[in-house]
């Protein structure tokens, strides 16, 4: 007998990595690994995926048979199946989580249960079992039966008993249809030629092999007309592409980028898709071909049947290490790991390599093509050397300069609200959020105090609630507080903020702007505006924070700024002008960066040097958490002795939403398997606290 694992598709069906069902003899054929079946589950019929196939019987368990075979639906490769079941082990991720984090919403079963009775009979019948066998005579659907004779449920499980009527069950997907088209439709006949990005393809094109590609190319429309080259060549071998994004902002960005440069539809797949239309793009990557899918992070999973290349671009960016929730995983190793296993090309697009890709480019480990670009002036202005003033005298001179010539000023600033803390000046009184172990910022539009990170508020005070002082510091420098101070410089021009606060719903408003004040929100839009200046406020706070990743996110960001920057010129003001990272983008160098950054790294052990990870311990007793954190450490100690273990130490912000968070972090400089999980749940069996693993991170904080 053939014993099925098969992985349930409903996250609302309580978690549980298999369940086993026996393959029946009329469905032995049809039945393989990676295909969807209908499987009984208590008194419903429930949707799965035969994840394996055995001969092996399972001890203690009746096992019910497989219900039906979805031939329609799309099969799920070997390749595919191993990346989940990678996931899961390398990430020590719930296997059911991980299965089921590539399954589109959008799908609904209609299941069609048909009767006919077995001839002869010779059992004894009751008047009403007669009247129903003689219904019968011919096969009919519950729902027609129904309509003919008063029939109950346990009537018709008495007769399939005793082996009077047979039932058999058909199955149709309900498939959702989306209300309207949303894929991208040609604007044009042909492929758009552009001599250059062809001339560079035809360099890159023996580096396609199964070797990750590092394709190092400063512009980003340069490195994007390059993909298009890409795109051409596996369509014209019918073969499927993928292009991945790490954020919305991006992907839109390529979408309009790409209407007038293609003769061909392609289609988005992101989280802002109906049910629908994620079903639609899901169905077509497994039937289509050649199609192109531009995707976030989760195309990595979708079925492709014939995929010839993945495109990974801003391979740098954090936003690729999913963190928030099971299953955790960084999408750009995942979609290595897929390439690897689908045995087909990889390029990894970036403007600014992370430390870890160039680094393997060193090794050998990834092929590199790298292209320079014309960058903007950089001036670093050393604010050691002012009065404490917001803006230098050469930034107040530069901003006159470029509004005069009608063009627009950026501010880059990532801090929230008007005063980052509030102190009283007499007695030195600082306001906390009561939920978490943060100060309260201070929002001058709406008179509030803020946390940033609970979202707890309260009415702005007039006294000190410990001394009744009335005098009060309003410290540190959020968007507020320079959107305010610009207004007052420059009446005359219209100055307008835009961070995660301010929500425009009018866009065009931004472009009316002489001066924009945002955090790293206002990224996106600056290729997209009349830019003649962008002005870095405050870095600093952002250089010294205990995070190792931190100065290579600060590089990174400015980088890529600077790669589709429409402007002349980038002022970063900053008290650190001397910092590696500051003079590496003065320079406009990034083997700069890259050789203080790799010799650092190398002297702390920090990645690539080791793999870095993450057990962070959420609780309501702190003691508990620490006593707890220091027994996980010494049991880790005990098993992998050659590991250097960081903790227990508060994980920032220490307190959130009145929960203390304490993490250890482990430095792993050997390629042996880790297993991590067994030890947490050896010993967190009966704890009152939360544990969260998070392997291979990029950030400790």
């Amino acid at each position: 007998m053939l014993i099925a694992k098969v992985i349930l598709f409903d996250t609302r069906i309580p978690e549980k990595d298999f369940l086993y069902y026996y393959i029946p003899e009329e469905l032995v054929d049809s039945a393989q690994v990676g295909k969807a079946v209908i499987i009984p589950l208590k008194k419903r019929r429930v949707l799965g995926y035969i994840w394996d196939i055995s001969e092996e019987e399972v001890q203690g368990l009746e096992l019910k048979p497989i219900t039906a075979v979805l031939e329609k639906f799309p099969i799920l490769s070997s390749s595919l199946i191993s990346l989940v079941n990678w996931i899961s082990e390398y990430y020590e991720n719930s296997l059911f989580k991980s299965a089921n984090y590539i399954f589109p919403s959008g799908i609904n079963l209609k299941l069609k249960r048909i009767f006919k009775r077995v001839e002869p009979c010779s059992t004894k019948l009751t008047k009403k079992q007669e009247e129903v066998y003689e219904i019968l005579k011919e096969e009919k659907n519950l729902e027609k039966l129904k309509k003919e004779v008063k029939v109950s449920e346990s009537l018709l499980r008495d007769l399939i008993r005793k082996n009077v009527i047979t039932e058999r069950i058909e199955v149709e997907l309900s498939e959702k249809i989306p209300r309207k088209e949303f894929f991208y439709i040609p604007k044009r006949d042909n492929w758009d030629i552009d001599k250059d990005s062809l001339l560079e393809f035809s360099k890159l094109k023996q580096s396609l092999s199964n070797k990750p590609l590092l394709l190092f190319v400063e512009n980003r429309k340069e490195r994007w007309r390059i993909y298009i080259e890409v795109i051409k060549y596996f369509f014209n071998k019918e073969k499927q592409v993928l292009i991945i994004f790490p954020t919305l902002n991006s992907l839109f960005d390529f979408l309009q980028f790409l209407e007038d440069k293609v003769p061909i539809k392609y289609y988005p797949y992101h989280g802002l898709l109906t049910p629908a239309q994620s079903y639609q793009v899901y169905k077509l990557s497994y039937e289509e071909k050649p199609i192109l899918i531009v995707s976030s992070g989760k195309g990595i999973f979708l079925p492709f049947s014939s995929l010839g290349v993945i495109i990974l671009d801003e391979e740098e960016n954090e936003f690729y290490n999913m963190r928030e929730k099971e299953p955790r995983f960084d999408v750009s190793k995942v979609a290595v790991k897929r390439a690897e296993l689908d045995k087909i090309p990889i390029i990894l697009g970036t403007s600014s390599p992370s430390v870890a890709s160039f680094y393997n480019s060193i090794k050998g480990v990834y092929s590199l093509y790298r292209k320079s670009a014309k960058k903007p002036k950089i001036s670093v202005i050393d604010m050691r050397r002012g009065k404490g003033e917001v803006l230098s005298y050469y930034t107040l001179k530069r901003v006159k300069e470029v509004l005069y010539n009608n063009k627009q000023v950026f501010f880059l600033l990532n801090r929230l609200g008007y005063s980052t803390y509030l102190q009283c000046n007499d007695c030195g009184y600082t306001f906390y959020c009561p939920h978490c172990s943060t100060s309260l910022v201070y929002h001058s539009d709406t008179l509030e105090l803020k946390c940033h990170y609970c979202g707890y508020s309260m009415p702005a005070v007039t006294t000190c609630p410990k001394c009744g002082g009335y005098s009060f510091n309003y410290g540190g420098l959020g968007t507020e507080k320079l959107e305010s101070y610009l207004k007052r410089l420059f009446p005359k021009k219209i100055v307008q903020r835009w961070d995660s606060e301010k929500d425009i719903k009018d866009e065009t408003i931004l472009y009316k702007s002489d001066i924009i004040v945002g955090t790293r929100l206002i990224v996106p839009w600056i290729p997209r505006m009349s830019v003649g200046l962008l002005i870095v406020v405050n870095l600093d706070n952002f250089l010294h924070l205990p995070d190792f990743s931190m100065p290579e996110k600060i590089f990174h960001l400015i980088r890529r700024i600077m790669s589709d920057f429409p402007g002349e010129e980038l002022i970063i003001q900053t008290y650190s002008s001397q910092h590696y990272v500051i003079r590496a983008l003065k320079a406009n160098f990034y083997n700069l960066f890259l050789h203080e950054e790799l010799n650092l790294r190398k002297t702390l052990s920090y990645p690539p040097f080791s793999t870095l990870h993450q057990i962070l311990l959420i609780g309501d007793d702190e003691n508990e958490l620490i006593e707890e954190g220091i027994k996980l450490r010494d049991m880790i100690k005990e098993k992998y002795e050659n590991l250097s273990i960081l903790g227990p130490a508060p994980f920032f912000p220490m307190v959130l939403r009145e929960k203390y968070r304490y993490q250890l972090i482990i430095k792993d400089e050997s390629d042996l398997p880790l297993n991590l999980k067994n030890i947490v749940e050896y010993n967190n069996t009966f704890a009152s606290y939360k544990v969260i693993i998070n392997k291979d991170v990029r950030e400790i904080l």
